[in-house]
Order: C-alpha cells, then structure tokens, then sequence
C-alpha cells in the first residue's frame, strides 16, 4: 500500500515538473523569437546623414539623411536628434514648443527605402562663427549615424 501511494506521489510529481519544463521551454522559444525579430530590424536599418549646413547668422542648421537600409523607418517622431558643438551636443526634442526644437521640413510619417528626408534644427542661439558642430541621428531601434559641418 505504502508503495502505491509513493508511485501516486512521485507520478504527480513528475508530471508537475515536467509540466513547469514544458511552460518555461515555450517562454524561452518565445523570447528566442522576439531578440531575432528584434536584430533583423536593426540590420536592415541603416541610415546615412548626406548633408549638414548652417549659418552664424541663423539659428537653423538644416540635415539631409537618407534611408540607405532594407527597411521602411516608421516611428519616424521617435527619432533621436543630437546636436552642437563638437564635444558638446545636447538632445534636441521633436516639435518642441520652444527651442532648442528639430522638425522635418515635410510631414514625414514613414521613411521609405531610399528616400531622402531634411530635417531643421532650430538652435536656442544663433550658430557661433569658425565652429565646428556635430549632429546625429538615431532611429527608434538605435541605428546611427552622424555629420560634421563648420560655420
């Protein structure tokens, strides 16, 4: 009878642990998938900063970056846009109410392979003369690239 019930017990137990096995292995499959959704995302994007200018007579410094990856952009707000100084750029936020601000010069709501899009950067102050500035851009999965142009 004693040999039953530990058979009983330990089929049970087994059962629960392969159980628990089973559940965590799909939880495990499952994050596999999504990290490799995530690292195909960010090989088939790529961007390339073409052109930069600015004036010491304006607050504006306009960028053009093209979409030279295997994939639309979309999210094309959440953009992050450094810019300054060499050695001292700052984070400048999208359509922002005051500046420091950066907009596109056209309504861009995806970014298309191969297309080209200006973006304008509206300084705080005017741009400094015989400077050096800095601007990068990075999509929402992290990709990069950067531009230097002097005043």
């Amino acid at each position: 009878m004693t040999e039953g019930i530990m058979l009983v017990a330990s089929v049970i137990v087994a059962t629960s642990m392969s159980g628990m096995v089973i559940s965590k292995t799909g939880i495990l499959n499952s994050s596999f998938a999504i990290s490799a959704e995530t690292q195909k995302d960010i090989i088939l994007t790529k961007i390339k900063v073409v052109y930069a200018t600015g004036t010491s007579s304006s607050q504006v410094a306009k960028v053009w970056v093209k979409n030279v990856g295997s994939a639309t952009i979309t999210n094309t707000d959440k953009l992050d846009v450094y810019f300054g100084k060499v050695g001292s750029t700052t984070r400048i936020p999208y359509n922002a109410g005051s500046n420091p601000t950066w907009v596109y010069s056209a309504g861009v709501t995806q970014w298309q392979i191969k297309d080209t899009v200006q973006i304008e950067i509206t300084n705080d102050a005017n741009l400094s003369a015989n400077s050096t500035y800095v601007v990068r851009i990075v999509t929402p999965n992290g990709v990069a690239d950067e531009y230097l142009f002097s005043t």
